[in-house]
């Protein structure tokens, strides 16, 4: 969960330095798909790692694939139109999906605590990315649909765990978007290359991340359940705002610190809450 949580909340960084590079949203995710689908498979086939899925995954894994692949258009494109650090705050209201959602379906159950944990780590969410920014609503609208499609793959991926490798999961949740966005940047003739080596390395970095975060989140899935994951992985949001302050700059107020010791309160109390 930490390493994925990292590498999560260091991609929108990389992401807003391929962008001011000439890079459009829809060829980044062109690269960052076929690099993370190269680099999760060649280390699937390595690891051995590999695990036939039956008839009765597909359809889990074509939702995981579209929701895979629609979250990271949204909320990479987001961070073009609005500050990494308010991207962060408005992809990060998907816990608060996924846990009554997991609830229901009987998943992972709701406990009081973990209520607590959870409006707890947003209360610090809120804190530590502040308000005090000039918004524009597309950028808010990409990072909302993000966490929404983000929810969605967790509340699906967690059956997929038990019979599935996490390398597995994450070679079919990444094969289809690569083919999906590749085709299309080829046919509508808007595949861009970045016109510098920051930008190149930026979008190199954000697939790596990409590939690190996604495996690991699945691990994380299958070990401590939906809920108990998406709660911790409210630590993203201070990786970004971390990244955000050594490679973009941007600085941290007395106010944000006090939203980053609301964020690990929840983080400890959730990770102090029994599996039920």
């Amino acid at each position: 969960m930490i390493i994925s949580a990292t590498a999560f909340g260091s991609a929108p960084t990389f992401a807003k330095l391929a962008f001011d590079n000439a890079i459009t949203p829809s060829s980044l995710q062109s690269y960052r798909f076929l690099i993370t689908f190269v680099v999760i498979l060649f280390v699937t086939i390595v690891a051995k790692q590999v695990t036939r899925p039956n008839a009765s995954h597909l359809p889990r894994l074509l939702t995981l694939a579209i929701s895979t692949g629609l979250s990271s258009l949204c909320y990479m494109s987001s961070v073009k139109y609005i500050p990494v650090a308010v991207a962060s705050l408005t992809f990060f209201t998907f816990p608060l999906v996924v846990a009554p959602i997991s609830h229901l379906m009987k998943i992972d159950k709701l406990t009081q605590i973990k209520v607590l944990a959870m409006m707890i780590a947003f209360c610090g969410l809120c804190l530590l990315l502040g308000t005090t920014y000039k918004l524009q609503w597309i950028g808010i609208s990409m990072a909302f649909a993000a966490g929404l499609f983000v929810a969605t793959s967790f509340i699906v991926s967690k059956p997929l765990t038990e019979d599935l490798s996490p390398l597995t999961m994450a070679v079919f949740a990444t094969g289809l978007p690569c083919f999906a966005y590749a085709t299309s940047s080829i046919v509508s003739d808007d595949l861009t290359h970045p016109q510098n080596f920051v930008g190149g390395a930026g979008l190199f970095a954000n697939s790596i991340c990409h590939a690190i975060g996604l495996t690991c989140c699945y691990a994380a899935i299958a070990r401590l359940g939906p809920t108990r994951t998406a709660v911790m992985m409210n630590v993203e949001p201070l990786i970004s705002v971390l990244a955000a302050y050594l490679v973009l700059g941007q600085t941290i107020t007395i106010l944000q610190s006090l939203g980053i010791i609301g964020v690990v309160s929840g983080i400890v109390l959730m990770s102090y809450t029994r599996r039920d």
